[in-house]
């Protein structure tokens, strides 16, 4: 049995179910032919059917359509809707898991001609560039890469919390703030554009230095 601290935060990402969403919806389906079939789904399938719908070009009749034509002997035709609708957003997830991963993230931080760096919401700096690496060379004289690990501070002048709570409200924004950046005695300021970065395992920025 799970701790309960764990079973808390289950819970928390588990989404809100309401009476609405268990409640099979009737829908009369009419094929191109003029066939109507009585379909009996849930909420959340019709809405997969249509987004589907909406990808493939096909109105929700032909893909109802098309579904009779594979109905085993042992199903019907409405359990086999909801496993297309659900197969289809399965697939959508790994789509969009596969192109917000953490390699796909350190590739385009590694592409930005700009310093550039991936800070995760407890301030730690997780991705950075060769950019980012020379300009703390040149300002600090550092050495070996190991040298970040001990004693570099960097620090933005918005919370990280906060920029993470905007973001959320605010879609397709940045925050232009300032940063601070550390080194055993040494320190210097600069610029900074922030913004959500794209990936699915943890909400993190990503940041472009505009200038030092």
């Amino acid at each position: 049995m799970p701790p309960a601290s764990q079973a808390i935060e289950l819970n928390d990402r588990l989404p809100t179910i309401d009476a609405s969403d268990i409640e099979p919806h009737f829908r009369a389906v009419a094929a191109r032919a003029g066939e109507r079939r009585g379909i009996r789904l849930e909420r959340i399938y019709w809405e997969g059917l249509r987004r589907i719908s909406t990808e493939s070009g096909m109105t929700t009749a032909d893909i109802v359509q098309r579904a009779a034509t594979q109905v085993p002997e042992s199903a019907n035709l409405a359990s086999l809707l909801r496993v297309i609708s659900f197969k289809w957003a399965l697939r959508r997830l790994t789509q969009l898991e596969e192109k917000t991963s953490l390699n796909n993230l350190n590739a385009i931080v590694q592409a930005s001609p700009a310093p550039t760096i991936v800070m995760t919401r407890e301030r730690k700096i997780l991705l950075f560039n060769e950019p980012f690496l020379s300009m703390l060379r040149n300002r600090f004289s550092l050495g070996e890469v190991q040298q970040l690990a001990r004693g570099l501070k960097f620090l933005i002048d918005t919370h990280v919390d906060e920029a993470l709570d905007t973001f959320e409200r605010n879609q397709g924004t940045i925050i232009k703030t300032s940063f601070t950046v550390s080194l055993n005695l040494q320190s210097m300021r600069g610029k900074i554009n922030i913004a959500p970065a794209p990936s699915h395992e943890k909400s993190m920025l990503i940041g472009y230095v505009s200038g030092f």
